[in-house]
């Protein structure tokens, strides 16, 4: 008797999942806010909203390109100030971050088709878990994208208006203005552009969270090795069960290569844009204080904030799919030392096969294929971040000479 043609769920729950999941996609929240901020990745069914959804995803990506040409402009003709310099970075990421996606959208509909067929397969109870995790994770990321654009309408501008403008088209229309009417056209710009470039990255970081704890649900078929029936199984286990295993194993091996291909060099951006706004954002506070340092605070702590939010937990997830497919792999050796009698060689030389071949194509997410996304490459993180920061404060005097004092 083969173990993956054992019914799991009764016939009840298979008729209840297929009602609640026929027509909805569980990360239904996070790509509806996603095709409201322009990048609809699904094609819609009617014709005319097909064509509408194409013309605003042209409209948002021409603007993002627009808002990121102009920052480069910027610096051509003013001098780089660390606060700017740290918006503007993450312009440029949000910017690179759409158009990668755009670039490899077949292959993120094929995660997206993956992650619907898996999670059909889980109990009602366990599609509920992960449907309270996605409103969840969607809900903290509106409240992130919704504090952005407080922080715009109340504090401060950081730029002369003047030279800002004197960068796009706009300036022409804003020219004839007084400098009240000017800068609230200053705060609606910015807030709007605040909403598509901070709102667009986040919900996409939120995604990639969301896929990666999706992915380790995709090993939940693997658990019923672990249960009492599974020791009646095991005397029976033949040599097509174990090539069954491996099959179904090398399933999820190509899916997650398949979602370590599309965000790999996505997440190495993301790394790197921590990287560049924790260093500019050190040297800002370390100044001498300004009329603008309650604004750079505030980004400061919502900038951080995120980045902080999404190093640890990236991390954390992502080695968490590695760590539970060698848990899941361990099981096919399990059940072949408690089989009586003992197996034959062709059994034991599959199980060989699946172990080498795990042990040189592990299944993990790395960073651009150089290094996985683990609890070690966190602490390497935290350790370059923390030592970029103590070398910061001592090589300004004004902050050593106030620690001291």
């Amino acid at each position: 008797m083969k173990i993956f043609d054992t019914r799991v769920h009764t016939e009840g729950d298979y008729s209840l999942r297929r009602r609640t999941m026929a027509n909805v996609h569980p990360l239904r929240p996070v790509l509806t806010s996603l095709a409201v901020l322009g990048f609809k990745i699904e094609d819609s069914s009617g014709a005319v909203t097909r064509i509408i959804f194409r013309l605003y995803l042209v409209l948002v990506t021409a603007s993002l390109h627009y808002w990121a040409l102009s920052d480069v402009v910027w610096y051509f003709r003013n001098r780089i100030q660390e606060d700017v310099l740290a918006e503007s970075v993450t312009v440029w990421a949000s910017m690179a971050t759409v158009d990668l996606l755009i670039w490899k959208r077949k292959s993120f509909l094929k995660i997206l088709s993956t992650v619907k067929t898996e999670t059909e397969k889980l109990s009602p109870e366990e599609q509920r878990r992960f449907k309270y995790v996605v409103w969840m994770v969607c809900f903290l990321t509106w409240g992130f994208n919704f504090l952005y654009i407080t922080q715009n309408l109340l504090f401060s501008l950081h730029v002369d208006h003047d030279k800002y403008f004197s960068n796009t088209p706009l300036y022409f229309f804003y020219k004839g203005m007084s400098e009240k009417q000017i800068a609230i056209f200053i705060r609606i710009d910015r807030s709007v552009e605040c909403f598509f470039i901070q709102g667009t990255l986040t919900m996409i970081i939120s995604l990639y969270i969301l896929l990666c704890i999706n992915a380790k649900l995709w090993l939940k078929k693997f658990d019923d090795y672990d249960k009492p029936a599974s020791s009646t199984y095991a005397s029976s286990f033949t040599l097509d069960d174990v090539r069954c295993f491996r099959a179904t194993f090398d399933q999820f091996a190509r899916n997650i290569e398949r979602l370590d291909d599309v965000f790999c060099e996505i997440v190495a951006m993301w790394l790197l844009m921590i990287l560049i706004t924790l260093c500019v954002r050190v040297l800002s506070l370390l100044n001498p204080r300004t009329p603008k340092t309650d604004r750079i605070i505030e980004n400061t702590v919502l900038a951080l904030s995120r980045a902080i939010v999404t190093l640890f937990v990236v991390s954390l997830v992502s080695g968490n799919v590695y760590d539970e497919s060698v848990i899941s792999l361990n099981k096919l050796e399990a059940l072949v030392r408690r089989k009586e009698p003992v197996q034959n060689f062709a059994v034991y030389h599959e199980v060989q096969i699946a172990f080498q071949k795990f042990s040189f194509f592990p299944t993990q997410l790395t960073v651009w294929k150089v290094t996985p996304l683990n609890r070690s490459f966190l602490m390497t993180c935290i350790g370059m971040m923390t030592t970029y920061v103590i070398i910061c404060i001592q090589l300004n005097p004004s902050v050593l000479n106030s620690l001291s004092g």
